[in-house]
């Protein structure tokens, strides 16, 4: 119990760091306008997305108790994913020792993907929680397939186990759509346990509460995802088009992020600058032992299923309509991080120590560029610089159609909001009519999620019937300001 305390206390204090460090970005932003609408309001809206309402509800109940800032809505997820760390350490511990324990532990609560949807205003690391519970009653079934075939009405069957895996499913589909893997992955699993099973009656036996759990995890999921398949009037996959399409570069993108302990840009399909490179080998090899120690035995199939469905899953479709980002693949970080800690687990007990040591240190240094390097689009900053210098009657265009969402969240708090006193559009036509009427306009270059960028050369020759900006004004990596006068007040060559 000590044990895994520190981990999820070490995991908490990675999270909550600097956790207001990045401003919020466009999914984030999103979250915020949603929790602040009416009761139908937020499940209509939720659904129209393909979301879940369930954690938007959940940040609704709690918000009472965080402060007023916007930073709040982001503790939840710090809390979920450094609770997921706990449930890594005890997942290997009860497969291994309280060493594997530790190391994936460690992994977990140190990983820099990890850390950063832990500072995000989003589900993932809950559902990530979810699954983690689910994973460890899964593998208490496999680690006795006979009592896990006993009835469970009876006192003496597996009640933890199939507990723990049928009502954490339900949850984390429940609240994401990413946890339906985790569904084909948990039944291919029971598929392995009951042919362990060389008893007829014991398999029979076992195949009755496995019919049992899919009734009842397909009973209280599948009207939540008949409402989502309603609103989005069957076209799921059509609405993700703003993926980038597969690449062998994208796929190193998504392992190194999500196994190999490398930080991801979140509005660029890239990999960050990482302090420790040789880390992400360290781990890799650690893996690959991990997976040797455990090919005969039912457990590591089970963790080899649900570390490779969910990826596999998302590569297939992906060849058909690009769905591989490393956010989608963020829970099989779980089953691989336990397996990294099997590997671990033979150095002798004597190195063991000052390898999980040296870990420790490794982790904490790589974990430096997540707290330094800017990894979401500033709005923030442009929202603040528009406040500052924006008169009434001037036009915003936004080259980016969901900036004015951005701009209007991110608007400093006791300033009047911009749409008081100037049209913010992202229609070209539109501030070039302003424009010629006698606006000034404030071009903004940059984007609000993932997706193709706008070059800011592309962006001038896109605005250049506005004539030359007489202001250029950088707001961090991605966005820049444009400042165009009005055509009286232009002074003739």
């Amino acid at each position: 119990m000590a044990w895994m305390l520190a981990i999820v206390l070490l995991g908490l204090m990675a999270r909550l760091f600097r956790i207001d460090h990045q401003p919020l970005w466009l999914d984030e932003a999103l979250t915020l306008q949603r929790i602040h609408l009416g009761l139908s309001g937020l499940m209509a809206d939720s659904f129209t997305n393909r979301h879940m309402p369930t954690y938007f509800l959940l940040l609704r109940v709690v918000s009472p108790f965080f402060g007023t800032g916007d930073d709040w809505l982001r503790i939840p997820s710090a809390l979920f994913g450094a609770m997921s760390a706990g449930m890594v350490f005890v997942i290997a511990s009860r497969i291994g020792s309280r060493n594997a324990g530790i190391v994936a532990g460690l992994l977990m609560a140190l990983s820099p993907l990890q850390v950063q949807y832990g500072q995000e205003a989003r589900s993932y690391t809950l559902v990530t929680l979810l699954i983690a519970v689910a994973l460890w009653g899964l593998l208490r079934l496999a680690e006795q397939p006979l009592r896990a075939s006993i009835d469970v009405r009876r006192s003496d069957a597996d009640r933890m186990g199939w507990g723990a895996y049928v009502l954490s499913t339900i949850a984390a589909l429940d609240v994401l759509g990413d946890a339906v893997p985790w569904l084909i992955a948990s039944n291919l699993s029971l598929l392995l346990i009951w042919r362990s099973l060389a008893d007829l009656s014991s398999a029979r036996a076992f195949c009755r509460n496995w019919i049992g759990s899919v009734i009842a995890i397909i009973a209280c999921t599948a009207p939540f995802y008949a409402a989502i398949f309603a609103a989005s009037d069957g076209h799921m996959l059509q609405k993700f088009d703003w993926i980038p399409q597969m690449s062998w570069q994208h796929m190193w993108v998504v392992a190194g992020s999500v196994y190999l302990m490398r930080m991801v840009a979140v509005v660029k399909f890239d990999l960050m600058h990482t302090a420790v490179p040789l880390l992400g080998a360290m781990v890799a090899l650690a893996g690959c032992m991990g997976l040797f120690r455990m090919r005969a035995k039912l457990q590591g199939r089970v963790l080899l299923l649900s570390v490779l469905v969910l990826p596999l899953l998302i590569l297939s479709i992906s060849l058909f309509k690009s769905m591989l980002l490393p956010r989608y693949v963020l829970w099989s970080a779980v089953p691989f991080f336990v397996l990294v800690g099997l590997g671990a687990d033979v150095l002798p007990r004597r190195a063991w120590a000052m390898a999980a040591t040296l870990l420790l240190l490794l982790g904490v240094v790589n974990l430096g560029p997540v707290y330094r390097m800017e990894t979401k689009p500033r709005w923030d900053m442009a929202a603040a610089t528009l406040a500052a210098n924006v008169r009434p009657g001037d036009t915003v265009f936004t080259g980016d159609p969901n900036a004015p969402t951005m701009l209007s969240v991110l608007h400093p708090k006791g300033e009047l909001p911009l749409e008081s006193t100037t049209l913010v559009t992202s229609q070209l036509d539109e501030a070039l009519a302003r424009w010629r009427q006698g606006s000034r306009v404030w071009a903004v270059n940059g984007r609000s999620a993932l997706g193709q960028r706008e070059e800011l050369s592309d962006f001038k020759n896109r605005v250049a019937a506005l004539g030359t900006p007489v202001v250029e004004i950088p707001q961090g990596k991605e966005i820049t300001i444009l400042m165009f006068p009005a055509p009286d007040e232009v002074e003739p060559n």
